[in-house]
């Protein structure tokens, strides 16, 4: 028969044992601290009765004490006659004899006749409006009289008509105020309330306590006769005078001891939870023991399964809930290993091509370089990618190239032993890794997977050649760990590319390289942002006597740390990380800003990188440059590289044309270096051609070199071009370009590139500036 699991039953009992438990001690204590707290109120407002009440009868005592004084014969007498000195006698004896600290006589009209002490101006005046009696007996008040606080009586002196007045008054000091907190239970203070003078005149609270207390005072201003709740105290204030200053009674109590009987009781609240939730848990425990040994079985075989063992038995075989979790657990073991086994498979391998992938790869070549420090054996990491790859994406489909790179992966394993490693890191590139290789069977392995490559890819009805660029690297030679095995090789294969030599192995110093370019690449945006790079200028002589000059804007890097950074490393930096278009834009915008100012015959070159004829907004740049700066665009002249042009044809030449819509100049920078041919140049916007220096510094001593510059010149004239030759460093070689009807000439001959201040003074000069070339 199937039985229940009693367990759910069970932790559900014991909570609500323990919410029900919890809810109704904090139900308790709330009511508790509430009434506790109200009880300490009322109690409060009944110990400010019971203070008015004790004032009203020492007032009472006082005024039959100032009646037995006016009553006396001989005192009449002394009023009647206004005999000061008998008064202050009689004022003085009657005064010792009850206790009193001030005894005074006055006359009708208020003025003082006779006192036991002297009285300031200010007490004088006031007491005067407190000696009508107005035909009472007597009349009692609280007060302030020279500063201190008392509690003043006066009566009439009577024989039998109103012949003066008599007062005694008895200073409200800290001997009165204990004596009234033995009859209440409470702290009383007697404080000024003056605003600006707050004061402690007298009271049962600690010196400590007494300035926090008029400072709460004057933060709060409570009501009066009206009970205030701080986190320490309750208050009561009580009026007792308002002139001539303000004074009020202040009674106390500390919450520490009005919440005295809440925290006992709520300490045996908390006993009674606390004994309650032991019995609950005891029974739980009870009740529960029998049914939790299955529930630990089936934890153990969980914490295998979490381990990767998914063979272990499950030793519960009851018939409840928990035997047919125990079946099911034994059904997810198996699941569980066949999924595992698959995902490791594919977390490892490359869902494409089979072959190992990049995270695999690091690990296994971890293992291959411990069985190489433990054999002393040496392998070989070969590091590929297909040339070109992304123009078979381009022109034929995604789907042709998957099924390219899986033929290239399949040749690759075909080259494989068993101890060997091919995987396939991203995209197209692949490693392989040859066991017990040096340099020399790498290499040799290497130029045999480059002809087997050699055999076009057939793919349904085409045949795609490939070519392979390889980066090579040896254990130990080249490195110890498998990522700096990994980072040479790939430099290796940049170099592979750059060079097109197809196989290249690591050199020492392309690490530094590198690193170097690394950091160029980080420091590159803040070296613009802190005015690290500036621009210099290499002036530019026109040859036809026109007197037309101009400059080429040349970008310069001062590192604080490394020194001067060769243009050329630092551009190429720029270019290969995508950042030469903030660099291009930088340049144009501060050397037009620079040449605006320069005479209208002055012109200003600047060059461009072959990505910047890719950039679509570089036109929409330039002329807001020029609208800025209010220079003409026929002032400006753009050189570019030919293979800068031929890098994207059609892109590249409609930005020239838009470029050349602004109505600036266009230049062939470097010619004779690149792949273009003068019929070529025939179809682009270009009014200039630049003969490139390494045919112009030989060119008085070297025959091959004078042949093709007046041949590059004679033909570019022929196209309507004007020709710039730089590299003019010798008056000889200045002579030859003159009798070559050379246009223009740029070297150290006439100036090194200077900084702008150096420039303009050799424009206001206006004669040439010869340095030595360095």
């Amino acid at each position: 028969m199937r039985r229940s699991y009693l367990a759910k039953v069970l932790l559900s009992l014991l909570g609500l044992v323990v919410l029900v438990e919890l809810a109704s001690y904090a139900t308790t204590r709330l009511v508790v601290r509430d009434s506790v707290a109200d009880n300490a109120r009322r109690e409060l407002l009944r110990g400010g009765e019971v203070f008015a009440q004790l004032m009203q009868a020492r007032a009472e005592q006082l005024s039959l004490s100032v009646q037995v004084l006016t009553d006396d014969f001989g005192f009449k007498e002394a009023v009647a006659l206004a005999d000061e000195g008998t008064l202050r006698s009689a004022l003085e004896n009657h005064a010792a004899r009850i206790e009193a600290d001030i005894a005074l006589v006055t006359n009708l009209d208020g003025e003082l006749v006779a006192s036991t002490h002297a009285l300031a101006p200010e007490s004088r005046e006031h007491l005067a409006r407190r000696t009508d009696v107005s035909g009472r007996a007597s009349a009692h008040s609280s007060l302030m009289i020279d500063g201190r606080p008392y509690q003043f009586v006066v009566s009439a002196v009577r024989a039998p008509e109103p012949i003066g007045v008599a007062g005694l008054g008895f200073e409200i000091d800290n001997q009165l105020t204990r004596d009234l907190k033995r009859l209440t239970g409470l702290d009383i203070s007697f404080v000024s309330l003056d605003a600006g003078d707050e004061r402690y005149l007298s009271g049962t609270l600690a010196e400590e306590a007494r300035e926090p207390l008029l400072q709460k005072l004057r933060e709060q201003q409570p009501a009066p006769e009206q009970v205030v709740t701080s986190d320490d105290t309750m208050t009561l204030l009580l009026p007792v005078a308002q002139e001539p200053t303000s004074m009020a009674a202040v009674l106390q109590v500390p919450l520490e001891q009005v919440m005295a009987p809440f925290d006992r009781l709520n300490g045996q609240l908390l006993w009674v939870v606390f004994g309650f939730s032991l019995l609950a848990a005891a029974l739980a425990f009870l009740l529960a023991r029998s049914v939790t040994r299955p529930v630990r079985a089936l934890a153990d075989v969980a914490r295998r399964m979490a381990s990767g063992y998914y063979d272990t038995q499950v030793p519960v075989t009851s018939r409840d809930e928990l035997g047919e979790l125990a079946q099911g657990f034994t059904k997810m073991q198996t699941a569980i290993s066949e999924r595992e086994q698959q995902i490791l498979y594919q977390a490892q391998h490359d869902r494409l091509t089979g072959l190992v992938n990049r995270s695999q790869l690091f690990p296994e070549m971890e293992s291959v370089i411990e069985r190489a420090k433990w054999t002393e054996s040496r392998f070989a990491l070969l590091v590929i990618d297909v040339d070109n790859f992304t123009r078979v994406n381009d022109a034929l489909s995604p789907e042709i190239g998957d099924q390219v790179l899986a033929e290239v992966a399949r040749r690759l394993a075909a080259e494989t032993d068993t101890d060997d490693i091919a995987a396939r890191l991203g995209s197209d590139e692949f490693a392989l890794v040859l066991w017990e290789a040096d340099t020399e069977r790498a290499v040799s392995a290497a130029e045999t997977l480059l002809a087997r490559f050699a055999d076009d890819i057939h793919l349904e009805d085409l045949n795609l050649g490939v070519d392979l660029n390889i980066g090579l690297v040896v254990y130990p030679d080249h490195g110890a760990e498998p990522e700096t095995l990994l980072r040479r090789a790939n430099l290796a294969l940049g170099q592979a590319r750059l060079s097109q030599q197809r196989i290249t192995v690591y050199q020492a110093g392309w690490d530094e390289r590198h690193l170097r370019r690394l950091a160029l690449f980080g420091e590159f945006r803040q070296a613009l942002e802190e005015d690290q790079i500036s621009l210099n200028y290499q002036p530019k002589l026109w040859l036809d006597g026109s007197g037309h000059r101009g400059a080429e804007a040349l970008v310069r890097w001062h590192h604080p740390e490394l020194g001067s950074i060769n243009p050329e490393e630092f551009v190429a930096v720029a270019e290969s990380t995508g950042q030469i278009g903030l660099l291009t834009r930088w340049v144009l915008k501060a050397a037009i800003k620079d040449a605006a100012p320069w005479p209208d015959d002055t012109s200003l070159a600047v060059n461009l990188s072959a990505l910047d004829l890719l950039d679509d907004d570089l036109p929409d740049y330039i002329d807001q440059c020029l609208r800025e700066a209010g220079m003409s665009a026929g002032r400006l002249c753009l050189e570019i590289t030919e293979s800068a042009i031929m890098r994207e044809a059609d892109k590249s030449l409609n930005n020239l044309e838009r470029l050349r819509e602004l109505g600036l100049s266009l230049s062939i920078d470097d010619f004779g270096t690149g792949y273009s041919s003068l019929s070529q140049l025939k179809k682009l916007p270009v009014s200039e051609l630049k003969i490139d220096k390494s045919f112009i510094l030989n060119l008085d001593r070297s025959e091959d070199d004078q042949l093709i510059v007046r041949s590059t010149i004679e033909l570019g004239h022929t196209l309507g071009l004007q020709i710039t030759a730089e590299g003019v460093e010798s008056q000889a070689i200045e002579a030859l370009l003159e009798a070559y009807g050379c246009d223009r000439v740029q070297g150290f001959y006439y100036s090194r590139p200077v900084p702008l201040a150096e420039f303009l003074e050799w424009l206001n000069d206006n004669h040439r500036m010869k340095a030595h070339a360095r």
